[in-house]
């Protein structure tokens, strides 16, 4: 799939390409009103449903084709929608629809089924479907279509000086035959009654891309399908940048460093196996070769890039406020006086002075159930806050794509060093945000987990062998709580060294635990709970002389950084000042700084099984220790 931008500078086209967005979204919206009809009657019929269910679905048009029909006489019957929009159009807008569908009608592989389909909002519409050109028939290919030639478009845009450069505005294109078309790139839309829809395609200028744009634009014969997507931008013209989605028949590009870089670690690491220990701050990766050379990485953000991380919160959580503030601005009947307001308000009152107008910071007016009374997509917002909302979202998604990018350079990193035979802990890490939510966010050990599969599945298929990243259950496996030696040593969230009586080992936690990892066997590679710990082999490693000096270096990642949680009990104690000390509860004669004010009637995560209940007093003086405690911080993104 190539991502190619259209340029809609001329505000006639751009006023189309809007009116064919607002008839897609009318279709798709009378679509899904008449599933929802059609499915609520089909649930209803229980009898004939028990007899045949097939002919039920067929009798209440529950099909494909019925669909398609049902899209065809909702443009028969409103002449404005053929203005903007063609059967072909309509029917892949019913077909988008009836995927959804299908997967409420009928069960997955696990046994599942989807909700009720629901009728879409106008900001989630974002992609007007095409339809895949025929390559067995010439000049047939409906709706959306890419005509021009890679070098036509590069010769237009190429000054004297032999640099290819494209304005902010590019030039219209026209041609009288579209098929015969050899100049700059067009995404064209025939069919309709006030002319085609023509959008200059706007391509990477950037020397680094060219080679990408050769492997995919080429040659014609192998474009297949456009899909037109926006994206909300609030500094655009209309407010949408749109794209070109462009399907390719051929295979990804790779440069040929990355490829390269590929088949060398599948070469070097062809006998090591990996295993991952995922934390919320961290992950460490450990490796051996045939029950040898244990290697240990370890990834954690320094102190560089934890400040970076909060500045970009306390900038998030100001950009909230003001959106809140907004909302409540224009919904005052919607929101409650504060306590402050409504104590000033009575002062007032009570003065014979008459009431001030005030935005209220109180809670939002709600039903006895907690529901608010009026829905928020039923508030009054201004332009102002629809600009800013939008401009909000369109920078998480640029922090979302640098993690990712971020993310699969580690990966390549950590692959090329430890191979791409890796096994992980079966944990669901969206759980984790309900007590760690802002580390999570800050480090996204999912998107790194992700991005290490991927790249781990490409390696082992440059090799030609088995590869990949497995799941092991953790109710099979214990790797937190085992040893090298076999031996079960028990250890709460708070206990970060990892110390065995049998056997003498000292290491970091996490270390041994990704260590363990490496010597799990699987019954069945396709279900974790087949998974097992080959302590036999990691005894052979742990007899290796090297192997206690590498995990007793690990010790050094304990005192660089606690596991990320709700509690004081695994933090240094404040008393210490700039040396470590180990883990464990501050006395309470001892005045010092709490993580958290306010009180916990409850065990914290780390205290789960200790039947003491933590400290209930916890507004306490500050001191006036250092951000850092004196300790020296890891440099970037550390994987030494």
């Amino acid at each position: 799939m190539l991502r190619l931008a259209v340029d809609t500078a001329d505000p006639l086209q751009r006023r189309l390409l809007e009116s064919m967005f607002s008839t897609g979204y009318s279709i798709r919206r009378a679509l899904q009103s008449d599933v929802r009809q059609r499915a609520r009657a089909y649930w209803a019929a229980a009898h004939e449903r028990a007899r045949d269910p097939a002919a039920v679905r067929e009798r209440l048009g529950l099909t494909r084709v019925a669909l398609e029909h049902a899209a065809y006489a909702h443009v028969d019957k409103a002449p404005h929608l053929r203005r903007f929009a063609t059967k072909a159009l309509a029917m892949h807008l019913a077909d988008e629809v009836w995927t959804a569908t299908e997967r409420h009608l009928f069960r997955d592989a696990s046994g599942n089924t989807f909700g009720m389909p629901r009728i879409g909002r106008w900001l989630e519409f974002s992609r007007l479907p095409g339809r895949a050109r025929s390559h067995t028939k010439p000049h047939t290919w409906e709706t959306f279509r890419l005509h021009g030639t890679l070098a036509g478009h590069r010769a237009a845009y190429t000054g004297s000086d032999g640099r290819f450069f494209q304005p902010r505005r590019l030039r219209s294109v026209a041609s009288d035959a579209w098929w015969t078309h050899d100049g700059p790139l067009a995404v064209v839309f025939s069919g309709l009654p006030d002319g085609p829809l023509v959008l200059p395609a706007r391509l990477p200028t950037a020397p680094s891309n060219q080679p990408m744009l050769d492997h995919h634009l080429a040659d014609p014969s192998r474009w297949h399908k456009i899909d037109l997507v926006r994206h909300r931008n609030p500094f655009a013209a209309g407010g949408w940048d749109y794209e070109a989605h462009l399907m390719v028949l051929t295979a990804p590009y790779v440069a040929p460093a990355v490829a390269a870089r590929r088949q060398a670690a599948a070469i070097a690491t062809a006998e090591r196996s990996a295993g991952i220990d995922v934390n919320v701050s961290n992950l460490t990766v450990a490796s051996h070769a045939r029950g040898g050379d244990l290697q240990i990485s370890r990834i954690e953000p320094d102190a560089g890039v934890r400040e970076q991380s909060r500045r970009r919160s306390r900038r998030e959580r100001r950009q909230q406020r003001h959106l809140d503030r907004s909302r409540r601005a224009t919904n005052r009947d919607q929101y409650q006086l504060s306590k402050r307001q409504a104590k000033r308000a009575r002062r007032r009152a009570d003065a014979g002075l008459p009431p001030q107008e005030v935005i209220p910071h109180g809670p939002r007016k709600a039903r006895a159930d907690g529901k608010p009374l009026q829905a928020y997509r039923k508030d009054l917002v201004s332009k102002t806050y629809r600009r800013d909302r939008a401009a909000h979202a369109k920078a998480m998604e640029a922090g979302s794509r640098a993690r990712r990018d971020y993310a699969r350079e580690l990966a390549g990193a950590l692959i090329s060093i430890h191979g791409s035979r890796l096994t992980v802990e079966d944990c669901n890490l969206t759980t984790w945000a309900r007590q760690w939510g802002r580390a999570l966010a800050a480090f996204s050990p999912g998107t790194l987990v992700a991005a290490i599969e991927r790249e781990a599945a490409r390696v082992a298929r440059h090799a030609g062998a088995a590869g990949g990243l497995l799941r092991a259950s953790t109710q099979r496996t214990a790797l937190s709580q085992r040893c090298l030696c076999g031996e079960r040593v028990d250890k709460v969230l708070g206990d970060r060294v990892h110390q065995c009586f049998a056997c003498g080992l000292r290491g970091d936690r996490d270390a041994v635990s990704a260590t363990l990892a490496a010597f799990v066997v699987f019954g069945d590679a396709a279900r974790s709970e087949s998974a097992r710990v080959d302590f036999d082999a990691s005894r052979g490693l742990l007899s290796n002389l090297t192997t206690r000096t590498v995990l007793g270096d690990t010790r050094r990642f304990t005192y660089q950084g606690w596991q990320d949680i709700l509690s004081e009990s695994n933090a240094h104690s404040a008393r210490d000042g700039f040396f470590v000390a180990d883990p464990g509860r501050t006395p309470d004669q001892i005045v010092v700084a709490r993580r958290i004010a306010g009180t916990a009637p409850y065990p914290t995560p780390n205290e789960t099984g200790v039947k003491r209940q933590t400290t209930s007093e916890r507004a306490w003086m500050r001191t006036s220790m250092s951000n850092n405690g004196g300790l020296r911080v890891p440099p970037s993104w550390d994987i030494s």
